[in-house]
């Protein structure tokens, strides 16, 4: 065997033998590299403190020093075209997991592609941890107090749609207003409607406003960022409404299979969120009514 033979024949065998070492689990660095960014993890602790998090899980989280949370992908089958890429991220001491989610497919019906820069919550559900994290999962630990310091300071911290998106809001919640008042076969009111917005989320596509005179939720909610004007193109796609004297459970067990209830736990952290944490708004459906007119 001549030098250069030699020679090619040391390199590949040596990637080879590299490549058999690196092999198993995949690294910390094969798991979508956001999910594991700090700032991130931090923020979705700021939403499940906001939304789903309760005086027990801070408890259960003050035992430790650590925080832990475990990451992954996730690589279902999806549709043709579709590029979405999903994620799970678990926080054993708590026993929560958030699904995330960022969009990338297209609505052929629509001709509407939808997309998203970062991951976004689809959905939270307390589950029961294993052992171990996931095949695949990266494991990353936080120091507790820095986080409960960043949680702390910034419980009371919110953010508000920008004046376009809150014009959209507006429109968009009169109108909802009207079509209720309609569908009870009411009179339009000329007094104040009072309305409350809860803050948005970087990490959450779903923005909540309780309608107070008409005891109403309406909740949007979409895989496109709700700053994005397409949607309110769509707006129906993204609602759901909720009539708190009519629309409440204990538990969600008392109307099994069915998505149209919420519980007197989701309502009270609606609530909190758009009157506590909220902004104000005064509407009047009847200048929206009037204006409806003068179109025609």
């Amino acid at each position: 065997m001549n030098t250069h033979r030699l020679i090619l024949f040391l390199l590949l065998f040596f990637l080879l033998v590299t490549s058999s070492v690196s092999a198993g689990p995949p690294p910390a660095s094969s798991v979508y590299q956001e999910l594991l960014e700090k700032p991130y993890l931090y923020e979705v602790v700021r939403h499940l403190y906001r939304w789903y998090m309760d005086e027990a899980d801070v408890f259960r989280a003050t035992r430790s020093k650590e925080f832990t949370f475990w990451v992954r992908g996730l690589h279902p089958k999806l549709d043709p075209g579709d590029r979405s890429r999903l994620g799970e991220i678990i926080l054993p001491e708590l026993g929560i997991s958030v699904k995330v989610k960022k969009a990338d497919y297209t609505i052929e019906e629509l001709d509407l592609g939808v997309k998203t820069d970062t991951f976004k919550i689809t959905n939270v559900s307390r589950i029961s941890v294993p052992e171990k994290p996931s095949a695949g999962a990266a494991k990353v630990v936080v120091d507790y107090q820095e986080m409960r310091d960043y949680l702390f300071r910034t419980r009371s911290q919110v953010e508000f749609p920008e004046d376009e998106l809150l014009m959209r809001l507006r429109l968009t919640v009169r109108k909802q207003i009207l079509k209720d008042i309609r569908e009870q076969g009411e009179e339009i009111p000329t007094g104040d409607q009072v309305v409350h917005f809860s803050p948005i989320s970087p990490v959450a596509n779903e923005l909540w406003v309780f309608w107070e005179t008409g005891r109403l939720l309406i909740r949007f909610a979409s895989d496109l960022d709700l700053v994005n004007p397409v949607v309110w193109q769509f707006e129906d796609l993204a609602i759901s409404l909720y009539d708190i004297d009519e629309q409440v459970v204990v538990s969600l067990d008392e109307v099994a299979g069915s998505n149209a209830y919420l519980t007197r736990d989701q309502v009270g952290r609606a609530l909190f969120n758009c009157i506590i944490l909220g902004r104000r708004l005064v509407l009047k459906p009847a200048d929206a009514e009037k204006a409806e007119k003068e179109k025609k």
